[in-house]
């Protein structure tokens, strides 16, 4: 798919055949068969889907972005980005939640997630969630579209750009408020680190905590926070621990990816033979 180079338009298609494709899926949960992991892969098949085949469009191909080059393609030196992104992702997630707080959970919307997030569908549960979420939402948000962003608008631009379409895929305003911060932090980590497998890496690392707590804690309701299980004075270190640690991890990362444009470009590059173009 490198080829493939969605803009604002084509990036918007893209959501639109993603709600498309969850109508589809739509009659499966209906007819009872409880499979999330299903739903999800055939609501996700539809954009991933059409953007496997617009990339063979040879008019669009005029040259094309790697989705995938850290560090010269080095996966060993990326190894420390990793460790550092994935200790930073929990303490972000403590930063986005006063402002999830803001949106009060629907009671409605709560049923909605109890369901969604069964716990006595182990096999299910972590498919859907901690492996299909990851690897499609982030081919499609920061591997397609932030990337295509990047390739023709200013950084910013694409960053919050595909940040607010990852937050308008959740379909919720309580998912959506955190799904904005967290992209908009991995929208700038895949600009900095040309690497899609960091960005996979954090939604992973997201996704799983959540599952972990979960399990751990059966009994607490979907609308638990860190403010209502903890004391006061627990709280406030807790959220000065993760200024600190998150802060440290953007500071490091700006640095260390602040010139190298050798390595970490999303400049369109010319196809070698054009008729090689989309095969």
């Amino acid at each position: 798919m490198k080829h493939y180079l969605p803009l604002w338009g084509q990036s918007l298609l893209l959501v639109l055949i993603f709600f498309v494709g969850s109508l589809v899926a739509a009659p499966i949960q209906l007819s009872g068969v409880n499979c999330s992991s299903l739903v999800y892969a055939v609501s996700m098949f539809f954009p991933l889907g059409w953007a496997w085949l617009a990339r063979r469009n040879r008019l669009r191909a005029l040259g094309f972005v790697p989705l995938n080059e850290p560090r010269k393609g080095s996966f060993a030196s990326m190894l420390p980005v990793f460790v550092l992104v994935i200790v930073a992702t929990p303490f972000l997630g403590v930063l986005l939640e006063p402002l999830t707080n803001l949106f009060p959970m629907s009671d409605l919307l709560e049923q909605a997630f109890e369901k969604m997030f069964d716990t006595s569908r182990p096999v299910d549960l972590v498919l859907s969630t901690a492996i299909l979420a990851p690897l499609c939402e982030e081919l499609l948000c920061r591997g397609l579209i932030c990337r295509g962003m990047l390739s023709k608008y200013k950084p910013w631009v694409a960053i919050v750009f595909s940040a607010a379409i990852f937050a308008l895929l959740h379909g919720n305003l309580q998912q959506g408020v955190a799904a904005l911060g967290l992209g908009l932090f991995m929208g700038w980590v895949y600009y900095k680190t040309h690497c899609l497998w960091c960005t996979i890496a954090i939604h992973f690392t997201n996704n799983t905590l959540s599952l972990v707590m979960m399990y751990l804690y059966p009994d607490l309701p979907m609308t638990a926070t860190w403010a209502s299980i903890m004391s006061k004075g627990q709280y406030t270190a807790l959220i000065a621990a993760s200024v600190v640690i998150v802060a440290a991890t953007v500071y490091i990362l700006y640095n260390k990816y602040k010139d190298d444009q050798s390595i970490v470009s999303f400049a369109l590059r010319p196809s070698a033979d054009r008729e090689e173009v989309g095969r």
